[in-house]
């Protein structure tokens, strides 16, 4: 080998060593970006939300749970009356339009994800049993959330199977 062929498998060395460092380099910050995307997103998600809202969907979580003794597909209204989800997306619904209000976040946030700006493992660990809680009540083929909220049900369907190995925060708990 000539020494100018030894200063070109150099200068390819060099380049390639170089490409690899600033390609991770890249990987790197957009992991980073998404992160940051997803901490912002989730502020944007309470920050958007009325101060009560919460409040009213971890009632509403109860009062649909087995041992309040509602039916699969309705909950008890602050009344006692035995209602249906769907009802919660109509005129003066009994939470306030809180659980309305949580599901269209859910939604901007699905976008989101499915774009993959957002960290959605990350995601899921902040507001998990909200999206599994309001998907089981409203979601399934031809539901209001597909039909609504298309996002949120690709974004379900898409991540379902991975959503139940991942952790999340309870927000409430059936007793």
């Amino acid at each position: 080998m000539t020494p100018a062929e030894i200063r070109e498998w150099i200068k390819f060395a060099v380049i390639l060593v170089g490409g690899i460092i600033a390609l991770r380099t890249y990987i790197v910050s957009q992991r980073q970006r998404r992160l940051e995307n997803s901490l912002k997103i989730i502020d944007i998600l309470f920050s958007n939300l009325e101060e009560n809202d919460l409040l009213e969907w971890k009632r509403i979580f109860i009062n649909s749970s087995e041992p309040s003794g509602a039916k699969t597909g309705y909950f008890f209204s602050k009344n006692n009356q035995e209602i249906s989800f769907d009802s919660l997306f109509s005129d003066g619904p009994d939470d306030d339009g809180a659980v309305s209000r949580i599901v269209q976040q859910i939604d901007l946030i699905a976008y989101e994800a499915l774009r993959g700006t957002v960290d959605v493992r990350f995601v899921y660990t902040r507001i998990g049993q909200l999206i599994n809680t309001t998907h089981n009540w409203f979601g399934g083929s031809n539901s209001l959330i597909s039909e609504y909220y298309p996002h949120f049900d690709k974004l379900y369907r898409k991540y379902n199977k991975k959503f139940i190995n991942w952790p999340t925060k309870v927000y409430s708990y059936c007793e």
